[in-house]
C-alpha cells in the first residue's frame, strides 16, 4: 500500500487543530463554569472606563491593552481591570458592567472581559474549521445529504457566531446596546455581523425548502 505524505499532512494539521480546539474549549468552558459559580451571589455594578496599560506588543508593533475601569460600592471608589488585551482603547467614561463580591468589593471582575472568552472564541474556531472541511467534503462526495447550500449556512452562522462574541466581549453581553455603551459607534461592526449571518442563515433555509418543492 502506497502511503501519500501529502495526504498524512494534512491529516495531522487537521488533528492538530482539532485536538487544540477541543482543548481550547475545556479550559473555555471549564474556567466559564467555574467563574459563574464563583460569582453566582456576587453584585453588579457599572464600571467606567479610566485608564489603560501595555498588555503587549507582538513583533510585528502591533500593541493591545490592559483597560482599567472604576466601580463605586457603599461610597467607595474601586478598580478592576481587563485579564486579557484588547486592541481598541474605548472612550473615557464608557460603561462596561463589573461583578464585585460585596463583602471584599476589590476583588472583582468584568463581564466578559477574562481570559476564558478568548479561550472560548479560538477554541471554538479551531474546532468548528477542521469538522466543517470533513463535513464539506462528506458532502461533496455524496456521503451527507442535506437540503441547503452548506457554504452559504456555514458563513452565515460563521458571520452570526463572531459578531456575538464580538459584542460580549466588548460589552459582557450578547445584546448590542452593551456593546455601544462601552465601545461607542465601534460596536456597529459586530451588530451588523449579526444582523447579516442571521439574514444569510435565514436566506439559504427558505430557498432549500423552495428547490426541495
Amino acid at each position: 500500500m502506497k502511503i501519500n505524505p501529502k495526504k498524512i499532512v494534512i491529516v495531522l494539521l487537521f488533528s492538530a487543530a482539532l485536538l487544540s480546539g477541543i482543548v481550547l474549549l475545556f479550559f473555555g468552558i471549564k474556567n466559564s463554569v467555574s467563574l459563574a459559580i464563583k460569582t453566582k451571589d456576587w453584585f453588579e455594578a457599572p464600571g467606567y472606563f479610566r485608564d489603560y496599560s501595555i498588555y503587549d506588543i507582538d513583533d510585528d508593533g502591533e500593541t493591545t491593552y490592559r483597560l482599567k475601569y472604576v466601580f463605586y460600592s457603599g461610597g467607595a471608589e474601586y478598580f478592576v481591570e481587563t485579564d486579557y488585551g484588547s486592541g481598541v482603547i474605548p472612550e473615557i467614561d464608557s460603561v462596561r458592567t463589573v461583578l464585585y463580591e460585596p463583602e471584599n468589593p476589590e476583588n472583582a471582575i468584568i463581564k466578559g472581559g477574562t481570559a476564558s472568552v478568548t479561550y472560548l472564541t479560538i477554541g471554538f474556531m479551531f474546532t468548528f474549521i477542521p469538522l466543517f472541511m470533513i463535513f464539506c467534503w462528506l458532502w461533496i462526495n455524496g456521503k451527507i445529504k442535506v437540503h441547503v447550500n452548506v457554504f452559504d449556512f456555514t458563513a452565515g452562522f460563521l458571520i452570526f457566531a463572531v459578531g456575538e462574541l464580538c459584542l460580549y466581549m466588548m460589552g459582557g453581553s450578547a445584546f448590542p446596546w452593551k456593546a455601544f455603551g462601552s465601545m461607542g459607534f465601534l460596536a456597529i461592526i459586530p451588530t451588523l455581523m449579526v444582523v447579516v449571518g442571521i439574514f444569510q442563515m435565514v436566506k439559504t433555509v427558505v430557498n432549500g425548502k423552495k428547490e426541495k418543492k
